[in-house]
């Protein structure tokens, strides 16, 4: 219901969304590598969590789904949250969307980040941060993990690190009530990891 309200005035970004979706994610897929931490798969991953909350949580699904889709256009740059933000919004106004659509799908990409510190101020955008940080969380967030710590040359123990320093602390900024039942069994699972993983680094390393 509440979506259905907000989209009033906006049948013609919806109409256009629905024409211009599958250009819009070839032209946002060149960007990507296909496998890695921040690769085409985690963009998939992000959409389809994205909608599953959003539904829930009666996010309008069209801007959203935009969104997710763009979050991490511009990972590589310096506030990616920010710059994403901005090369979305360019292209949606140059492929016709108003300029309210626009501005609203930016606006919850640009507080997506959790490095960020912005809070996102609609639901929108804390949908897309929930669901950004449901995927660094539960088994799928040690593969992400593990792939960024190859990726940079890190040691096993620095995996550990990040979970307990970045992981482990998502769960208690969920903006959502179904972001927040979401992460509890992915923390359990951060949890059981990280605890195995200690033990059999220190087994690995104690003299025998």
């Amino acid at each position: 219901m509440a979506s259905a309200f907000r989209l009033r005035g906006l049948e013609h970004d919806v109409s256009l969304y629905a024409k211009l979706i599958h250009s819009l994610e070839i032209r946002c897929r060149c960007g990507f590598e296909e496998i890695g931490c921040h690769g085409w798969e985690h963009v998939q991953r992000v959409r389809v969590l994205s909608r599953r909350i959003g539904i829930e949580e009666g996010a309008v699904l069209e801007i959203l789904d935009l969104a997710a889709l763009f979050h991490d256009s511009k990972r590589e740059e310096e506030d990616h949250a920010r710059k994403s933000a901005d090369h979305a919004e360019a292209i949606l106004r140059l492929d016709g969307f108003s300029e309210e659509f626009s501005r609203a799908v930016g606006d919850a990409i640009a507080s997506h980040s959790y490095t960020s510190g912005r809070v996102p101020n609609s639901i929108e955008g804390r949908v897309l941060s929930d669901a950004d940080r449901l995927d660094a969380m539960g088994a799928i967030g040690i593969y992400r993990t593990v792939q960024y710590n190859l990726e940079k040359g890190h040691s096993a123990a620095r995996v550990t690190t990040h979970i307990s320093e970045k992981l482990l602390r998502l769960s208690g900024g969920m903006y959502t009530e179904t972001g927040r039942r979401m992460a509890r069994d992915r923390e359990e699972i951060l949890v059981l990891y990280m605890e195995s993983m200690l033990s059999e680094l220190r087994d690995s390393s104690s003299s025998t």
